[in-house]
């Protein structure tokens, strides 16, 4: 992924915040419609040519705490604002899309294939954006890409890639959609996970404007979950399989692989009740899109297993052993990992770890406490190597089975 930072962009980016930076008082809107106004008007114009809808940002009141988060959403790569929406009394996010401005430096790069002079870059050549669009789909397919969204399979990867662009807001501009997907595909994602009622469990859309989202607020990040009661953890797990489930059956035919899935970017709400349990899945930058039904692949290719590779604090996966099959259980299996233990495979630190804590309440005998038969079922879908071992889907429903069972009492 591009990442450098170019002398001539930069500069002229940083300049439009700072000259619009408003006072303390009022440095909510103003901040906020300047960002839109330079994503609509600067940085690519070609990708609005409907009114940007920028007056609407006025309705997104952040919550500031201190200055030092003020300057972190300012600038840090995924910024982001924690507020009100619409009046409502719901909380809601706003993220900024431009990680180390990547679209600008894609502009430079591809201005600098056109031969086009910095002062009159951009996307448009010759009267048309149809270059520019042909320009991102190879950087989005090159083989060498290994962060971000990935599209597979390995073969027909641009059929796969207009399908899903197709399927996806049809009614967005397409240059737009292309610049979302290279720089961060989970607007994109979030549209067409909406469509399933709530099936998959991630933030709300609640406006897409320029390369900026406000989405619904879910929850508190999962680390302050890890010190609970086994009851409450075995009621997450029990959303976080299901999810692993949805996201692997997909949509449309697309399989949705995710390769970050830690503590960090999974948030978790309680209710009143105490079985009801929600989570949602707040990061999907990194991403496998397998296109399922793509011509191409080997009957011998319909399903991936994955096995363990291990890797010192990371999450480790062969990407062209999963871009050459239709399905793949490294969803099931990252889950597992997150419920066994932490990226340096220390059980201790698992979220289901039997070790932890326990409240004596929570059971009336230790023959009745599900932790050591729910350590040894993780023990077995996250160690095992194929072909010999059981399915992790079957692993996962026998699990899920322990997990109604007592949480249901």
């Amino acid at each position: 992924m591009l990442c450098c930072r170019n002398s001539y962009y930069v500069p002229l980016f940083l300049l439009v915040l700072l000259r619009f930076a408003p006072k303390e008082n009022n440095f909510n809107e103003e901040y906020l419609k300047t960002i839109c106004e330079y994503d609509t008007q600067k940085l690519c114009p070609e990708c609005f040519k409907d009114s940007p809808k920028c007056e609407q940002i006025d309705f997104f009141k952040p919550h500031w705490s201190s200055w030092s988060n003020r300057i972190n959403s300012l600038f840090h790569g995924h910024s982001s604002l924690i507020g009100t929406f619409a009046g409502q009394s719901s909380l809601a996010v706003i993220n900024r899309l431009n990680r180390d401005n990547t679209i600008e430096q894609l502009l430079l790069e591809y201005c600098k294939i056109r031969s086009s002079a910095d002062t009159q870059c951009s996307w448009t050549d010759a009267g048309s954006v149809d270059y520019a669009v042909t320009y991102l789909k190879k950087a989005i397919l090159e083989d060498s890409r290994i962060e971000g969204c990935i599209i597979c399979p390995s073969s027909n990867k641009e059929q796969s890639l207009n399908r899903f662009l197709n399927t996806v807001e049809p009614t967005m501009n397409e240059l737009r959609k292309l610049l979302i997907l290279h720089t961060n595909v989970k607007p994109l994602l979030l549209a067409l996970m909406s469509l399933r009622g709530g099936l998959f469990p991630v933030p709300k859309l609640l406006l897409l404007f320029g390369f900026s989202t406000i989405e619904s607020f879910d929850g508190e990040p999962l680390n302050n979950f890890y010190d609970r009661p086994l009851l409450v953890r075995i009621r997450i797990a029990r959303e976080l399989i299901r999810a692993a489930i949805s996201f692997t059956t997909g949509i449309e035919g697309f399989r949705f692989f995710l390769t970050d899935l830690t503590p960090d970017n999974v948030v978790v709400r309680l209710g009143n009740d105490p079985k009801d349990v929600a989570i949602s899945i707040v990061d999907l930058d990194n991403v496998i899109i397998v296109d399922s039904l793509a011509d191409g692949i080997s009957e011998h290719h319909n399903y991936h297993v994955h096995s363990k590779i291990e890797c010192d604090g990371c999450f480790a996966y062969v990407q062209a052993d999963i871009c050459r099959y239709r399905n793949s259980d490294l969803n099931l299996f990252a889950t597992c990992q997150l419920l066994l233990e932490d990226m340096n495979g220390n059980s201790v630190a698992g979220l289901l770890n039997s070790d932890r804590t326990q409240r004596s309440s929570d059971f009336t005998s230790q023959e009745d406490n599900p932790a050591t038969t729910l350590h040894n079922l993780l023990q077995e879908c996250v160690s095992c190597i194929p072909p010999t071992c059981r399915n992790r889907s079957i692993i996962l429903e026998n699990i899920l089975d322990i997990i109604k069972y007592h949480s249901s009492r």
